[in-house]
């Protein structure tokens, strides 16, 4: 698909990767919206822009997610590029003697994974129209090597990259390309309420360069920097590659 010609709709696209996909995308010609919990973030990013659009969208409410479906559905009829991005991750620990809040289980599941599969069914009927489509679901390094301190996080892209792989074969042989975009440990603000020191992160800008050559090759999984590594030695060395990934613990 030529980039002029391309829709674009991106979830949790006010900041980060989702932030950094939409610019690349707008600076090749596309037509993109961008949408996230917060309108002033997203106006910000529009505003750097012009003709970006914005939608207020928690995916973490099914009847936010199905209203975003209609007004793009009836505003851009040849919308063809969805990207699941929104993403939340927090450090969660059962290790103490008390069971943890409600919310505190259940913020990441909502937006992770259960926020991924309601955007992703109600956008489907609409990409399903396009003669050539893609969805991008995105995982994450951790789906393959779970994180110690983040033991949702990684469960929930573990989800991700299971639903995302059952998915491929289902719509094999529509016009719709499903794709797993494979983050590694990328510097942004997903990290931004947490203690734990971050080593080996990617920068956005690389990252973002390497996810757009991925999506230009037409691969239907694209793991980046230490992601394939991740990937290949989940695989290869699961206790090893266990160690190496939790070894600031």
């Amino acid at each position: 698909m030529h980039d002029a010609a391309q829709v674009v709709f991106i979830t949790g696209a006010n900041t980060g990767i989702g932030a950094g996909l939409a610019r690349a995308f707008h600076a090749r010609g596309a037509t993109v919206i961008i949408s996230g919990r917060h309108r002033a973030a997203l106006e910000s990013v529009a505003r750097e822009c012009p003709g970006m659009e914005v939608e207020v969208l928690d995916v973490a409410k099914t009847s936010e997610i199905a209203a975003c479906a209609q007004r793009l559905a009836e505003r851009h009829r040849d919308l063809n590029l969805v990207i699941n991005n929104a993403g939340v991750q927090r450090l969660v620990s059962f290790a103490g003697n008390q069971p943890l809040a409600v919310e505190d289980l259940d913020t990441e599941i909502d937006i992770n994974l259960r926020g991924l599969i309601h955007v992703t069914n109600a956008f489907l009927p609409l990409l399903k129209r396009q003669p050539a489509a893609r969805l991008v679901q995105v995982s994450s390094a951790l789906a393959f090597v779970p994180l110690v301190a983040a033991p949702l996080y990684s469960a929930s892209k573990a989800a991700v990259h299971a639903f995302t792989v059952a998915l491929r074969e289902q719509l094999k042989g529509s016009s719709v390309q499903v794709v797993e975009l494979i983050p590694p440990a990328v510097k942004t603000d997903l990290h931004r309420n947490q203690t734990r020191r971050q080593i080996n992160q990617m920068r956005l800008e690389d990252f973002v360069g390497a996810a757009m050559r991925g999506l230009d090759s037409g691969q239907d999984e694209i793991a980046v920097g230490l992601a394939k590594a991740a990937r290949f030695g989940s695989r290869l060395a699961p206790g090893g590659i266990f160690r190496i990934v939790n070894k600031s613990e």
